[in-house]
C-alpha cells in the first residue's frame, strides 16, 4: 500500500508541473498573437488612409493632367506598387517567421515539459527498481549436506509408504462396504437352486446335504463347506457350485457308478472302480461279486475305501475284466464272481456256464482269455474247472469235468 500511494503522489506532481508549464507557454503565445493583430490593424488603417488620399488627388487632377502627367503618374504608381509588393512580401516573411518562432517555442515548451516529465518518470522508475531489487534480493542459497539429503530421501520414502498404505486402506474399506451391502441386501437372496448331473441321488437329497435354503443370501456361505457337505454321500465324486447373480444357484454333480460288490454279513456292499464303498444294502445288485477281500469290518462304512492290499488286487481285477471285454465271446458278461484271496491265482466263476477258471496271476491276460473262450466252446455243456494257471510256453490249459 505505501508504494502505491507514493507512485500516485509522484504522478500527480508531474501532471501539475506539466499543466503549469503549459499554461505559461499558452499565455506567451497569446500575447504574441495579440501584438501581431495590433500591428496588422495599424498597417491596414495606414493603407486605407493612403488609398483614400490617393483617390481624392486622382479625382481632382483627372481633369487637369495631360498625357505626360499621366505617364509620370503611371510610373509613380508602378513604383508605389513595387513598394507595396515589397511591403507585402516583408509582411508575409514576418508572418512566416512569427509562425516558425511560435512553432519553435511550442516545440521547446513541449520538449521541456517532456524532459521534465520523463526525468521525474525515470527517477520514479529507478526508485521503484531499486526498491524491488532490495526486496527481491535473494538470500544466499545454502548447499545441503549429505546428511540433510539423506534425511530428505528418508522422509520422501516415508511419505510414499504412508500414501500407499492410505490407498490400500481405502480399497479395503470399499471392498468391505460392498461385501456388507451384498450380505444385507434382499436382492441377493436365493430364489432357485438347480441340481445338474445327478442320476442315482435325487435333487432334494443333494439340496438337503448342501445345507442351503431358499431366501438365504447367495453370499452367506462358503462353497468349500457346501462341497464337503454334499460329498458326504459316497456316490458323489465331484461338486461344482455356480452363483448366477442375483438370486439363482446351480449345483453340478458327477456321481460314482457301482461296478462290483461284496457281501458284508447279510448285506451287500457296492463299490466302484476306485474302491469307494458306495452303499450298504440288502438288495443284491447286478454286478460281479468279489470274495476274499481283507478290509477290516470296522472300516466298511459308506464313503470309505478298501484297504491298500484290496486296492492293488482291485487293479488286477480291472485289468482282467478289460481283457475279457476284448475277446469276441463276451467272457466279461459271463463272469459273476472273482476270488481275490490269492494274488498268484485269481479264480473266476462263470455261473451260467457252471464252470470255474483258475486264472493264475494277472500276466498274459490276452492269451489267457483266448484259451478261456476256446475251452468254453469245446466244453459248452459240461460242468467243471478250466485250468489256465499253467506255463503257457511249455504246456496248454485244460478242462477238468466235475465228477
Amino acid at each position: 500500500m505505501p508504494r502505491v500511494t507514493k507512485e500516485k503522489e509522484t504522478k500527480s506532481k508531474t501532471k501539475r508541473n506539466y499543466e503549469e508549464i503549459g499554461k505559461h507557454n499558452k499565455e506567451d503565445v497569446n500575447k504574441k498573437k495579440n501584438k501581431n493583430k495590433i500591428e496588422k490593424n495599424k498597417i491596414n488603417k495606414n493603407k486605407r488612409k493612403s488609398n483614400t488620399s490617393e483617390n481624392i488627388k486622382q479625382e481632382k487632377d483627372n481633369n487637369q493632367f495631360s498625357f505626360d502627367d499621366e505617364i509620370v503618374i503611371g510610373l509613380k504608381r508602378l513604383d508605389e506598387l513595387q513598394v507595396e509588393n515589397q511591403k507585402s512580401r516583408k509582411k508575409t516573411k514576418k508572418k512566416q517567421n512569427n509562425k516558425k518562432e511560435s512553432q519553435k517555442n511550442r516545440e521547446e515548451t513541449e520538449i521541456i515539459i517532456k524532459s521534465k516529465y520523463m526525468q521525474n518518470y525515470e527517477e520514479e522508475e529507478q526508485r521503484q527498481k531499486e526498491k524491488s531489487n532490495k526486496n527481491n534480493k535473494r538470500k544466499p542459497v545454502k548447499r545441503k549436506t549429505k546428511e540433510e539429503e539423506r534425511k530428505e530421501a528418508i522422509a520422501r520414502k516415508k511419505r510414499k509408504r504412508i500414501f500407499k498404505i492410505i490407498k490400500w486402506l481405502m480399497l479395503i474399506a470399499i471392498i468391505i462396504g460392498g461385501i456388507i451391502f451384498a450380505m444385507l441386501s434382499p436382492i441377493f437372496n436365493i430364489t432357485n437352486i438347480e441340481v445338474v448331473g445327478n442320476a442315482k441321488i435325487s435333487s432334494d437329497t443333494i439340496i438337503s446335504l448342501s445345507g442351503l435354503n431358499i431366501n438365504q443370501n447367495i453370499f452367506n456361505f462358503r462353497t468349500s463347506d457346501v462341497v464337503e457337505n454334499i460329498k458326504q454321500n459316497a456316490y458323489i465324486d465331484k461338486v461344482e457350485i455356480d452363483r448366477n447373480l442375483p438370486d439363482e444357484l446351480k449345483i453340478t454333480v458327477t456321481e460314482r457308478e457301482p461296478t462290483y460288490m461284496f457281501t458284508f454279513g447279510n448285506a451287500y456292499v457296492y463299490i466302484n472302480n476306485q474302491g469307494y464303498l458306495l452303499e450298504i444294502t440288502s438288495e443284491k445288485g447286478n454286478f460281479p461279486m468279489i470274495t476274499g477281500y481283507q478290509t477290516p469290518e470296522e472300516q466298511i462304512i459308506e464313503g470309505n475305501r478298501l484297504c491298500t492290499d484290496d486296492l492293488q488286487r482291485l487293479e488286477d481285477v480291472l485289468r482282467i475284466m478289460e481283457a475279457a471285454r476284448s475277446v469276441d465271446g463276451g467272457v466279461d458278461k459271463l463272469i459273476t464272481q472273482i476270488d481275490i484271496s490269492d494274488k498268484s491265482n485269481y479264480i473266476l466263476t462263470l455261473e451260467k456256464e457252471k464252470k470255474q477258471v483258475y486264472l493264475g496271476d494277472a500276466s498274459n491276460l490276452g492269451t489267457k482269455m483266448l484259451w478261456i473262450n476256446k475251452l468254453l466252446e469245446e466244453e459248452k455243456d459240461n460242468e467243471g474247472i478250466i485250468f489256465i494257471n499253467v506255463d503257457l510256453i511249455n504246456s496248454e490249459p485244460y478242462f477238468r469235468r466235475k465228477v
